[in-house]
């Protein structure tokens, strides 16, 4: 029988997720407490500064 060696790359690199912005702004939006603009203003907090804007492509602005 032969021993399955693992190749050391796959494990050591970090794992990602992947979502569609709209699903992002989406779950942003149910996230936040408020009303109207007021949830809308929470939402976009979250997406621009918080720790998980952070880990978002640079790429990616997220403007009103």
């Amino acid at each position: 029988m032969k021993a399955k060696v693992r190749d050391s790359r796959k494990t050591s690199s970090p794992r990602r997720l992947s979502t569609t912005l709209g699903e992002l702004i989406s779950a942003a939006y149910e996230a936040v407490p408020g009303l109207g603009t007021q949830r809308i203003e929470r939402a976009l907090r979250l997406l621009t500064r918080s720790p998980l804007a952070r880990h978002i492509s640079p790429h990616v602005e997220f403007v009103r």
